[in-house]
């Protein structure tokens, strides 16, 4: 790929099993933000795709409750064995088929979805609710969980948030404070506490080089595994850029 002066790095800062802040360091904007968009919208996970609803006496149309349903965190620990539906290679059995039936006669009863079984479900065990259901209300469907990526549908995007801040004091003057005294300090200021300075010096030939992301999964990757697969999608992407610029033109 040739040679870089810059050897980018990464040190994780802070990691739960739903959230994860990194330092990216000796990088650029276009790296940093590159990131970003691949671990929003390349990286695969399942989500429901297909519903197919054969009664629904709720207070909720069809079209509803299949929308909730796709929104749906799924665990993906375990996407790579499926493949995608459009690939030739896909049959029916990369389809996990599951079923949502509820028949209630009794009080009023809470449907809740299939266990997902989210990552955080041990000390949150809280779960998602998709429709409540009256006495003598039914809903009968099948759902079917498809392999996909957030660039086709917001339902296979595997981050709540990805977000990323670099000069935290200012010196590269990004932006401008009117009243910097207002401003809030950054959690990654190198001011010191008991300095007057609400910003930092100004620094004409700074450039931005540092990094600190935050990344917050939905439950259905671990935050470090979205990275790790966002990271991978790019080398990927590079790899197939360089074979097409290395194959001769006619």
């Amino acid at each position: 790929m040739g040679t870089y002066t810059r050897d980018p790095q990464i040190d994780i800062m802070h990691l739960t099993d739903s959230e994860m802040r990194l330092k990216l360091s000796q990088a650029d904007t276009a790296l940093a933000n590159s990131l970003r968009r691949a671990m929003i919208a390349e990286v695969p996970i399942m989500a429901i795709d297909d519903v197919h609803i054969t009664a629904n006496t709720s207070v909720l149309h069809d079209e509803f409750i299949a929308h909730r349903l796709g929104l749906i965190p799924l665990t993906s620990k375990d996407v790579a064995r499926f493949n995608y539906t459009r690939s030739r290679a896909a049959t029916r059995s990369c389809v996990p088929r599951d079923h949502l039936q509820s028949e209630f006669d009794g009080a009023d009863v809470v449907v809740k979805p299939v266990d997902v079984g989210r990552i955080d479900q041990a000390t949150n065990p809280q779960r998602i609710v998709i429709c409540r259901l009256r006495r003598g209300q039914e809903l009968k469907l099948v759902c079917y969980a498809r392999k996909g990526i957030g660039k086709e549908h917001a339902k296979w995007v595997p981050t709540e948030a990805v977000a990323y801040e670099y000069d935290p004091d200012n010196a590269l003057r990004h932006t401008f404070f009117e009243h910097p005294e207002m401003w809030p300090r950054s959690e990654f200021s190198q001011l010191k506490d008991d300095d007057e300075k609400f910003e930092a010096d100004y620094d004409p030939n700074g450039k931005a080089d540092t990094f600190f992301m935050t990344i917050e999964s939905t439950g259905s990757l671990p935050p470090q595994l979205i990275c790790m697969t966002a990271l991978s999608q790019l080398y990927e992407k590079l790899g197939v850029f360089e074979e097409a610029l290395s194959v001769p033109s006619d």
